[in-house]
Parts: C-alpha cells; sequence; structure tokens
C-alpha cells in the first residue's frame, strides 16, 4: 500500500517523466550502445533479416527517404579472438539510417561477404584491411524483393557472424595484431516495369541508396585460454 501512496507523489511523476526523456533522446546513441555491453547477448536493435521487406516498390517507396543524402551508417564490434576449442569469434554488423525518411538496402542474410570482390551489393566485412572499399561499378535490373529490406526513420537493424576456433585459421587471422571492419554497397537503385500496361508505374526504380558505406576498423583483442 505504500508503494501505491508513493507512486502518486508528484516527486515520482516528474522522476518517471525524466526517465522517459532520457529514454527518448539518449536512447538512439547512448543506451543501444551500452547493452549489448551490459546485458551478454542483448542486441540494441531487431535481426536485420525481420525488417519489412521492399514490397511492390514501383508504387510504394517514401518520397522523403528517396531525398534523403547520407542517409546511412554502419558499425562492427567483435567478441575475442578464441585461443581453445570451444571459444567462438563473434561479430557483429550494425547498420542504421540516421534520416527522417524510410530507406530500402539490399540485405541477404545467406549473402554478407567475408571479404571483398570489390563489386558485389549487400553487407560485408573484411579483416586486416586499411584500404577504402571501392564504390563498385553500376548495376542494373531488378532486385528481388525479398532482398529489399526497409529501414525505418532513426531505425537500426544487425547482423551476426560466428566462427569457432577450428574456424579461424580460414580467416587469416594470426595471434598478432587483427582489425576488422564492416561496409554496406549498394550498385544499383533496381529497377522497376510494368505489370499491367494500362496504369503507369509511379517509381522508374526501386528506390535503393546507391554508393558504399565502411565503419570504422576495430581492433579484435586476444581471448583467453
Amino acid at each position: 500500500m505504500r508503494l501505491l501512496r508513493g507512486s502518486r507523489n508528484p516527486n515520482t511523476l516528474v522522476g518517471i517523466f525524466l526517465l522517459v526523456l532520457l529514454a527518448i533522446f539518449a536512447g538512439p546513441g547512448m543506451i543501444p550502445n551500452l547493452l549489448p555491453s551490459l546485458i551478454p547477448g542483448a542486441d540494441e536493435s531487431i535481426l536485420c533479416q525481420w525488417l519489412r521487406t521492399g514490397d511492390d516498390r514501383a508504387e510504394h517507396q517514401s518520397l522523403i527517404g528517396r531525398a534523403a543524402e547520407n542517409p546511412l551508417n554502419i558499425r562492427v564490434r567483435t567478441t575475442a579472438l578464441p585461443q581453445q576449442t570451444g571459444q567462438t569469434l563473434k561479430v557483429t554488423i550494425v547498420i542504421s539510417n540516421e534520416s527522417i525518411g524510410t530507406i530500402a538496402i539490399y540485405y541477404n542474410p545467406d549473402q554478407v561477404r567475408i571479404g571483398d570482390d570489390g563489386a558485389s551489393s549487400g553487407l560485408g566485412m573484411v579483416f586486416n584491411s586499411p584500404n577504402p572499399q571501392p564504390r563498385g561499378a553500376g548495376g542494373g535490373g531488378a532486385i528481388p524483393e525479398e532482398d529489399i529490406r526497409l529501414l525505418g526513420p532513426r531505425q537500426s537493424c544487425v547482423h551476426h557472424e560466428e566462427w569457432s576456433y577450428e574456424q579461424i585459421p580460414q580467416l587469416g587471422l594470426s595471434l598478432g595484431q587483427n582489425i576488422v571492419k564492416a561496409y554496406y554497397r549498394s550498385t544499383s537503385a533496381g529497377s522497376t516495369s510494368l505489370t499491367n500496361t494500362a496504369q503507369q508505374i509511379i517509381f522508374g526504380d526501386q528506390g535503393l541508396w546507391v554508393g558504399v558505406i565502411e565503419s570504422e576498423s576495430i581492433p579484435i583483442p586476444i581471448g583467453t585460454s
């Protein structure tokens, strides 16, 4: 009963209101970054594969999203390099939409690249490479709707990759200093075409942002045996 009576105290209500404001204004930058470090296994946002797909892009797009300049940001984090059987290396990519429009991205969870051929679209990561990622040649053609995901205003999504101790040599990593960075590339806005010749489509492309972004390179710490 004391708790119920106390909850009606004006000071308590003010405190709750201030906490809500903190979550609103600090949340997009500070709270999501703290969450994974404070709660093991927690993510700051949903998995990228859970984002909405870009259905019927010839008719349905965000004009604000299409007009946004440099709307995307990407960052990466990693666990320690495993030193014995049973340990794993886990790399997490976080891609964020920093605009107030909905941004369409190319994403297939089974085609996230380890390394870079300098041309393919989508998410990827590279190890021990200080070189900037190239923009890639412009592509064309329609992109499968199931590979178009929609990032809402100020929304982020995460993608995880994990390797066992036995798989580490495949990545070209050693016991010395190692770094990793993530990138996202889109070489084409995607094309649309008439599905009904009696009705003109609204958008002549699928509205994907075209360009390449990359995260800062971060060191991979050495794990303990």
